[in-house]
C-alpha cells in the first residue's frame, strides 16, 4: 500500500528523505536505516542516551532489522557529536554481531552532516550543508511523506477536539443511543456500514451527529473490521489517516479507543509509525485492555512491516467469502 521505489545516490539523498520516512525531524537521536540487497527497507529511530558513558541505555533494533530481513545499514546520528559517535560504534557492533554490516555513518548536527567513515576531500571534518531538498526526498514527498517540526508536532495531531465540538458530538451520542433502542439490528448494521463507507469515500470531514455515527459503529468488532478491512484495500488517500485521527479526537474517553485503534492501524499501514504509536497509545490510556490496540503495539514496537498487516481485519475469513 505504501511501496515506493526511492533512488538513493548518497548521504545527502538519505540525510534530506529520513524525515520524511519517520515523519518528523529527529533530534537526538540515532536513526537506523535497514537496506535488502542495497534498496531501503525500513528505518527506524531511538533517543540517545544522556551521555557518552551511558551507551547500556541505548536500545536494541537489530531484532527489528531482522524482522525486515535487512542485510546492510546505514547509521546516523542526531545531535551532539560525542554521544552521537559513541552511540553509532555501538549499535553498529550490534548489527555486524547479527549479520546486518553497517555500510554507512553518518552525523547530523546544526543543519550539517558529517561522514564518520569517509576521508576523501568529498566529506571535509567541517561537515557539508543539509540542502533543503534533493530527488530522493521529492519522490517521497510526491509518494505521501510529511516531516512535522519535531516528535511533539506529531502528537499534537491526536490532541482532544476543543470542548465544544466535544460536547456537540456527546450530545449526539445520547441521540443516538436512544434511537437505536427502537431499530432493528440489520438495519442499525446497515447504517452503520453505510457511514463508514460514506466518509471513506469523501474528501471532507463529518459534523457532530456523523461524527459520533462512525465512533459509535467502530465499537461494534464487526463494523470496526470492516474498515480495518476498507484501509487494507488501498482504495483510500492516505488510508483517510486524518478521519479516524478527528473522529477519536471528537469522541470521549469511554468510546475513543476503536477509533484510535483503527487510526493507529492506518497510520502503520501508510508506514508512518511515530503517528502510529501516538494513535495506539492514545487508544491504551482510554482502554488498557483493548485486545487489538494491544497487539498492533507489539507488532509496531517490535518492527513487524506493515505488509505483514494485510490480514487484519479478515479473522479467519478469506476476502471472497465476505466481499461476496
Amino acid at each position: 500500500m505504501t511501496q515506493a521505489r526511492i533512488r538513493i545516490n548518497g548521504p545527502t539523498d538519505l540525510i534530506t528523505t529520513v524525515p520524511l520516512l519517520l515523519g518528523f525531524h529527529p533530534e537526538h537521536s540515532l536513526v537506523v536505516v535497514g537496506l535488502l540487497g542495497g534498496e531501503l527497507q525500513c528505518t527506524f529511530r531511538v533517543d540517545l542516551p544522556g551521555s557518552a558513558d551511558h551507551m547500556e541505555h541505548l536500545r536494541d533494533l537489530t531484532g527489528q532489522l531482522s524482522h525486515n530481513e535487512c542485510d546492510e545499514c546505514v547509521l546516523i546520528a542526531y545531535g551532539d557529536k560525542e554521544i552521537g559517535e559513541a552511540a553509532i560504534e555501538r549499535a553498529a557492533a550490534r548489527f555486524d554481531a547479527a549479520g546486518v554490516e553497517p555500510v554507512d555513518r553518518l552525523r547530523v548536527a546544526a543543519g550539517r552532516w558529517f561522514s564518520l567513515t569517509c576521508e576523501e576531500p568529498c566529506c571535509p571534518p567541517e561537515g557539508l550543508l543539509v540542502p533543503e531538498t534533493t530527488a530522493a526526498s521529492c519522490e517521497v514527498a510526491v509518494a505521501g511523506g510529511y516531516a512535522a517540526a519535531d516528535r511533539s508536532a506529531v502528537a499534537d495531531q491526536l490532541t482532544p477536539a476543543p470542548i465544544g465540538r466535544r460536547a456537540a458530538v456527546a450530545s449526539a451520542v445520547v441521540e443516538i443511543l436512544t434511537a437505536e433502542a427502537d431499530m432493528d439490528w440489520a438495519a442499525q448494521r446497515s447504517r452503520d456500514l453505510h457511514a463508514i463507507d460514506h466518509w471513506m469515500g469523501v474528501n471532507t470531514l463529518p459534523g457532530p451527529a456523523d461524527t459520533a455515527a462512525v465512533g459509535l459503529a467502530l465499537g461494534d468488532l464487526d463494523i470496526r473490521d470492516y474498515a480495518l478491512r476498507r484501509v487494507n484495500s488501498g482504495q483510500f488517500e492516505g488510508n483517510r489517516v486524518d478521519l479516524w485521527i478527528w473522529v477519536a479526537r471528537h469522541m470521549e474517553e469511554d468510546l475513543v479507543a476503536p477509533a484510535a485503534t483503527v487510526a493507529g492501524f492506518a497510520a502503520y499501514r501508510f508506514g508512518n509509525g511515530v503517528l502510529a504509536l501516538e494513535a495506539l497509545e492514545l487508544a491504551l490510556r482510554a482502554s488498557p485492555h483493548y485486545r487489538l490496540a494491544q497487539m498492533l503495539m507489539a507488532a509496531l514496537q517490535a518492527g513487524i512491516p506493515p505488509g505483514a498487516l494485510s490480514r487484519i481485519g479478515y479473522g479467519d475469513r478469506e476476502a471472497s467469502e465476505i466481499n461476496g
